[in-house]
């Protein structure tokens, strides 16, 4: 396999997993997953004996409505060179995908976004931060696991976890 059939094979399995492991979290809109992939960044490095590829620098992936940025994105494989997980890093790393059409995007936020494909759990550590149309989650960290859809949020010493919930509006409310 040449380097450039090992690149590209590596990108695209780097940003199709990554992508719909991400929608999954959010049963986004279904045209999502039929939309081109887009990963930009100013550098990659990909180590076929290391099984691990690392976008730097101003790192975007877009894909229909969603949209990640980050300042670096690891991707690690399995000696089988199956994803075994996705970080993305950043000051902070965001992640925003629509739930529904006409709906604003779910919106997140942390330090450091970790996704274990095997176990299927999504981890935001240091200043987490989650919206939903206003309704919000903020934590030092929070913990969800895709199978069950359990959710976790913990504080740090001294500061406590933060959850905002907008009234419902009534049908015919402004």
């Amino acid at each position: 396999m040449t380097l450039t059939k090992l690149f590209h094979f590596v990108v695209r399995t780097f940003a199709l997993t990554t992508l719909l492991t991400l929608t999954s979290v959010a049963n986004a809109l279904p045209e999502d997953r039929q939309q081109r992939i887009n990963i930009s960044s100013d550098a990659m490095n990909a180590g076929l004996s290391s099984n691990l590829v690392v976008y730097n620098h101003n790192v975007v992936i877009t894909q229909g409505s969603l949209k990640i940025e980050a300042d670096r994105v690891e991707v690690y494989f399995t000696p089988d060179k199956e994803i075994s997980r996705v970080i993305a890093l950043g000051k902070p790393a965001r992640f925003q995908q629509k739930i529904l059409e006409g709906e604003n995007p779910i919106k997140a936020h942390a330090q450091k976004i970790e996704y274990a494909v095997s176990s299927e759990q999504l981890q935001l550590t240091g200043k987490a931060y989650v919206d939903r149309d206003g309704n919000t989650l903020t934590a030092e960290r929070i913990d969800y696991d895709l199978t069950t859809e359990q959710m976790s949020a913990e504080g740090q010493a001294g500061k406590r976890i933060e959850m905002i919930w907008q009234p419902e509006k009534k049908e015919g409310s402004q």
